[in-house]
């Protein structure tokens, strides 16, 4: 009788461009580690940046492009079956990081949902813009700051890979405008029912695909059980009197955030 195969299962963590994701990276790697030691954990960085401390801590470390979104890069060459995505300026607070893959459920991909009743002003205001000239809205509610997925099935592999190829394809875009003596950042510009505003977002791309491409209308998408659990940002605010803003059901968070990081300053000793 032939077993079934056991599916590997693991993190990938992306520090590209600036070395404060890097120190950032290792304090992730190291929170996961407290809570999960046996942990499979794949750093993607530049090969100048790694150190011993990051060999040692990672079963996998990989160079990656000097790009702003190299996230996507990581997640397309995940080397796990089962790959949790978490964006490098997070950090651990709590042991149901074992029970994460259990919330993947039968869906191809599982996010945070950054729901219009509950997210705070503060993060993530909504983001509107028409679209194809009709009043349709976006509305940016998949949360790409962290990402479980299921990496053994064609359509997520090919899912990753149009999101990377998409996003930099999307750039150049963006790009070229800015270089016409005429541009003005203010103006609503359209490329193909595009707004000139959400060229810069990954996460505009990941919307797209969702709602836009009929190549993805099947795939299966999740949502995190206690939602913000899994992604609560510093921009939230603190615990009040033992609840966290009322946006989670269960205590303590898992996941946080630190949304309000320096991204500019150079850690590394």
């Amino acid at each position: 009788m032939n077993k079934k195969k056991q599916l590997s299962k693991g993190f990938v963590i992306v520090a590209s461009v600036k070395p404060a994701f890097y120190t950032s990276a290792l304090n992730l790697i190291d929170s996961i580690l407290g809570y999960y030691p046996d942990a499979n954990i794949s750093l993607f960085t530049h090969k100048e940046w790694v150190e011993n401390r990051a060999e040692e801590m990672c079963d996998k470390v990989f160079d990656c492009p000097k790009h702003v979104r190299s996230k996507m890069y990581g997640m397309m060459n995940s080397p796990y079956d089962i790959t949790f995505y978490i964006d490098a300026d997070c950090e651990i607070w709590h042991e149901d990081i074992v029970k994460v893959w259990d919330q993947l459920g039968d869906n191809d991909l599982c996010f945070v949902r950054l729901t219009k009743d509950k997210k705070p002003q503060s993060v993530f205001a909504e983001v509107y813009a028409d679209i194809e000239g009709t009043n349709d809205r976006i509305d940016l509610q998949l949360c790409g700051g962290v990402c479980l997925y299921n990496n053994t099935k064609p359509i997520v592999k090919e899912f990753m890979k149009d999101w990377w190829e998409m996003y930099i394809i999307q750039e150049e875009i963006a790009h070229e405008r800015r270089k016409d003596p005429n541009f003005d950042r203010h103006d609503r510009w359209w490329h193909n029912g595009v707004p000139q505003s959400m060229l810069r977002w990954d996460q505009f791309t990941l919307w797209w695909m969702v709602n836009k491409m009929d190549k993805y209308k099947d795939l299966k998408i999740g949502e995190f059980e206690d939602n913000y659990r899994w992604n609560w940002f510093t921009s939230f605010g603190d615990h009040v009197e033992g609840k966290y803003n009322n946006l989670v059901d269960k205590e303590p968070i898992v996941i946080h955030n630190s949304s309000t990081m320096n991204k500019n300053k150079d850690f590394r000793q």
